[in-house]
């Protein structure tokens, strides 16, 4: 099992590196939408007189938007894409002749090339943000923690996009979903803004969403904005979003082969 586990994730190391000129754009210009961020929340505190803007002091927004950019690297997932071609392209069907469940296969897969991710954008940019950024070290249990989160986040993030991807069994041609969804995700995970910006209201309704999991906790948890008690919670519920989205993912799965196979695939 555990050499299949690897061709898999060594086959999307190898697709990734085959497109690595991506992630050599990305580290270039990563920095440079940091310090986009840095000047202009650096006139926002300046006009607004204040140290503290909703809990952020300046340095602790540049490390918001510093650590956004990180989980985003790590938690990126094209899932819902990849299974568009393959449903639509009759590709599924190999898939499905694997020693593996999809789910398994798609996710193996995304993590090979997560795992190149982590040595061409997300070490670099770490480093960056570090000792240009004014980026601190975590203390040691918020660290542990983040890297916890960090993986579980990266799970809710690729079963929303698996489920999104899922649909096409449905309506063949998904590229709207996709960006709807892409635009919720950034959006509610704190990804534009930090959620504490938006009005109360809307704060208890994204709690009640995987959303703010898959970035905006994770970032808190480096952040240390949480108590360890509530770090351990956090955690906790992060992984009660996995296995709820787990299920429903099985379950749409069962529908979707049976309407797959039904279509005489």
């Amino acid at each position: 099992m555990y050499k299949k586990i690897r061709s898999l994730v060594k086959a999307g190391f190898k697709e990734a590196v085959a497109y690595r000129f991506h992630f050599y754009i990305t580290l270039i210009t990563s920095p440079l939408q940091l310090l986009i961020y840095y000047f202009l929340w650096k006139s926002i505190f300046s006009y607004s007189g204040q140290e503290t803007i909703k809990g952020f002091t300046f340095e602790v927004m540049i490390s918001y938007y510093a650590l956004n950019m990180i989980v985003s690297f790590f938690t990126w997932s094209n899932v819902d894409e990849w299974l568009e071609k393959d449903v639509r392209h009759g590709e599924l069907i190999s898939s499905l002749l694997r020693p593996f469940k999809i789910i398994y296969y798609y996710f193996f897969n995304l993590l090979g090339i997560s795992s190149l991710a982590i040595i061409l954008e997300i070490i670099p940019l770490f480093l960056i943000a570090i000792f240009f950024f004014g980026l601190n070290i975590a203390p040691i249990f918020y660290f542990i923690a983040f890297l916890v989160s960090l993986i579980l986040a990266l799970l809710i993030s690729f079963l929303v996009s698996y489920i999104t991807g899922m649909t096409t069994f449905w309506f063949n041609q998904i590229s709207g979903i996709r960006r709807v969804k892409r635009v919720l995700v950034v959006f509610l995970s704190g990804g534009m803004i930090p959620l504490t910006f938006f009005p109360e209201v809307f704060q208890k309704i994204s709690s009640y969403l995987p959303f703010q999991y898959m970035r905006f906790t994770t970032i808190n948890i480096y952040l240390q904005n949480y108590t360890h008690l509530e770090t351990i919670m956090t955690l906790g519920v992060q992984a009660a979003w996995i296995l709820l989205l787990y299920a429903i993912a099985e379950l749409i799965w069962y529908k979707a082969f049976r309407k797959f196979a039904g279509a005489g695939a």
